[in-house]
């Protein structure tokens, strides 16, 4: 019987599918040839009293939005007054939580700053880049220095605090090539790099503390210097992250640990080349680990342990040679979760390899977490509109709601899910199904010799092999998608449990590096060609053991998406019933008393036999249009209420919908 919904359900959306797709074809084949497909936008957050990210490149032609996450009040200003935010938002001043985007035609390099808190000529205090178009970019021009990366040890070793009383005093003073040596201790600063191929390493990882005090924006900022290293340390409470790569070719952070940090833990944004190992991070309301608006990325996320944040992996617009391999992911919101976003540029998160990961436990409701991943809670892994992901030999258990599920992801665009492949992963315990596929429509994604005990829709290996030659589009279960709205609304309204970063509980010790302060320096010049990367034997973490130990597989959810789903409120309830329901009542209806009508009257066999099919399988438009133009033998009355009631009610369904979610989010804490 539920096999049979489902299959009842799909249909009566077909119509309504191929439309879309008719639609589509229509205006995009109508368009310029000189449009481009949507390229996403990238954003700048102004926070308290920084830019960031620090300098930002787009496309000539692109756009940046400035949004204030700040609690004071800030704007942007370019050096050479060729804009402003003050031109576009209509005013010098905008407050907490204004934005507005502005647009680059022109290719260059454009400094600019906060009038209210820098120099007047933009020299120092909150000032950023932005880079338009494919043109050099040296940071270290604002100190007067050209650098070029390099690939040996140059044999310098600058040590901190003997030699320079702060890590900042280091940097600055270093060369490329040189190791800056940190001894155990505190340290209370934030520390920009803008020299390439550099090493910056603890004495001890556990013991040498970066500490932001809830001040200072990053832990360990790199900007546009190449072949970066930072290993064997900790950074802690900081208003933004605490290890930041941005803009580089070539970086390695190894042996880290990042926790109670208020947007994310450890962070590649718009950089390629790299490689992420051996680190920890907790605390995040953003994640715990994030690559970022790359592609191709040619960056390795190993050996990780990621836990007590919003998202443990999060990937926007990311993929390409990006691999996330024999790492755990536990006591998150969601575990792994690559997304396509239309406010980063690069869109579609694309080609991400997940394998050998153990994914387990991510139902954390007393963790931070930001309005817009709330309502991904209770998932192991997550792609949401994501193209040509691998995720393979992997362990997902104990999951709230989902273990790996493919959804759509609604931004300023609507990003499908295709062409991913699911393969040999052992996923149970998942409060609604092990492997979901949900959305308006499906196209290519497969599943193959997954052990698990529920899937949504059913039989999805059976109907979606990786075997298969041809892969058929398809409908996903929809009953998700408005579990994922009704979550949405509750977080539009700030009506979801959140924690507080700052008092996440404090990690234990990690493995430190190997041989210390003696270890060998090289620089990260091409850190993804030195690794040994060997796709056919990567080990699940030794954690993976003991959990499936303890973890016996429960008696599979046979009720699937129509069991209540984590958290439960009475919207919830609501929005999944009238969202779901509704529209299969109504095509019931619609199809029944056609059906009834059309046997009952008399009338040529091939105009009934025409009116049949119509109504039979052109969903909802079919049988209203008999009714309304057909001749039918029942009263007006009787027609235009059941139309009119049946689509009035779900249109203004709709609207209530639509009015939620576009409603103002909750603010958001950005450490402020």
């Amino acid at each position: 019987m539920r096999e049979t919904t489902s299959k009842v359900f799909y249909f009566s959306h077909l119509f309504l599918i191929m439309a879309g797709v008719s639609i589509a074809i229509v205006v995009f084949g109508c368009g310029s040839e000189d449009e481009k497909p949507n390229q996403g936008f990238a954003h700048v957050l102004m926070v308290d009293n920084a830019f960031s990210p620090p300098m930002q490149r787009i496309h000539v032609g692109g756009q940046v939005e400035f949004l204030n996450t700040g609690a004071n009040p800030h704007n942007a200003i370019s050096v050479d007054k060729s804009w402003s935010t003050e031109k576009n938002f209509g005013n010098i001043v905008m407050p907490s939580g204004a934005k507005v985007k502005i647009t680059y035609p022109k290719e260059g390099v454009f400094p600019y700053f906060c009038s209210f808190h820098a120099a007047p000529d933009g020299s120092k205090g909150m000032v950023a880049d932005i880079v338009v178009g494919d043109v050099p970019y040296n940071p270290a021009k604002r100190i007067g220095k050209q650098w070029k990366s390099v690939e040996k040890f140059s044999g310098r070793t600058l040590h901190v605090p003997k030699s320079y009383p702060t890590i900042q005093n280091a940097v600055d003073a270093a060369f490329p090539g040189d190791l800056i040596l940190i001894s155990e201790g505190i340290y209370y600063e934030e520390v920009i790099v803008t020299t390439p191929s550099l090493v910056l390493r603890g004495m001890d990882r556990n013991r040498t503390i970066l500490d932001g005090q809830f001040q200072r924006g990053n832990g360990v900022m790199v900007v546009s210097a190449d072949g970066v290293v930072v290993e064997n340390m900790t950074a802690r409470n900081y208003k933004l992250n605490g290890f930041f790569w941005t803009g580089v070719k070539g970086y390695r952070g190894s042996y880290l640990t990042a926790y109670n940090n208020g947007d994310y833990g450890i962070y590649a944004f718009d950089s390629i080349n790299g490689v992420l190992e051996h680190s920890y991070a907790s605390g995040s309301p953003d994640s715990g680990f994030y690559v970022g608006q790359c592609y191709p990325c040619k960056a390795i996320l190993y050996d990780l342990i990621s836990e007590n944040s919003a998202l443990g992996y999060s990937g926007s617009n990311a993929g390409g040679e990006l691999y996330i391999l024999s790492s755990v992911w536990k006591n998150n919101i969601t575990g792994i979760a690559p997304n396509s976003l239309d406010t980063e540029l690069l869109p579609p998160e694309r080609e991400t390899t997940i394998i050998g990961n153990l994914v387990y436990d991510n139902n954390n409701r007393s963790v931070p977490v930001k309005p817009f991943e709330y309502p991904s809670y209770g998932t192991g892994i997550l792609i949401a509109g994501g193209q040509k992901n691998v995720i393979k030999k992997n362990v997902v258990i104990g999951n709230a709601n989902y273990g790996i599920s493919i959804f759509p992801n609604l931004e300023e665009s609507l990003w499908l899910s295709h062409l991913n492949i699911v393969e040999d992963n052992i996923v149970y315990s998942s409060g609604l199904g092990d492997l979901v596929v949900s959305g308006p429509i499906s196209i290519g994604n497969c599943f193959s010799n997954n052990k698990f005990q529920t899937s949504i829709p059913p039989l999805l290996e059976k109907t979606n092999p990786c075997s298969s030659r041809y892969r058929f589009p398809s409908g996903g279960e929809l009953f998700p998608i408005f579990n994922a709205i009704s979550l949405a609304i509750d977080a539009s309204h700030g009506d979801y449990p959140k924690g507080d970063w700052r008092k996440q509980p404090i990690p234990p010790e990690q493995k430190t590096l190997p041989l210390g302060a003696t270890s060998p320096v090289k620089p990260a010049v091409h850190p993804f060609e030195d690794f040994p990367l060997d796709l056919d034997h990567v080990a699940l973490p030794e954690e993976a053991t003991l959990v499936l130990a303890e973890r016996t597989p429960k008696r599979g959810n046979i009720f699937g998406s129509f069991s209540l789903p984590k958290p439960l409120n009475l919207r919830v309830i609501i929005i999944r019933w009238l969202g779901y329901i509704l529209p299969l009542i109504l095509y019931v209806c619609l199809v029944s008393l056609s059906l009834k009508d059309l046997t009952l009257r008399s009338r040529s066999e091939s105009k009934r036999t025409l009116w049949v099919l119509f109504t039979s399988l052109v969903p909802f438009v079919g049988g209203a249009t008999y009714l309304l133009f057909g001749k039918s033998s029942y009263p007006k009355h009787i027609r235009y209420t059941l139309l009119g009631v049946g689509f009035g009610v779900y249109f203004v369904f709709l609207i209530y919908l639509g009015i939620e979610l576009s409603g103002s989010a909750a603010p958001t804490d950005f450490g402020n």
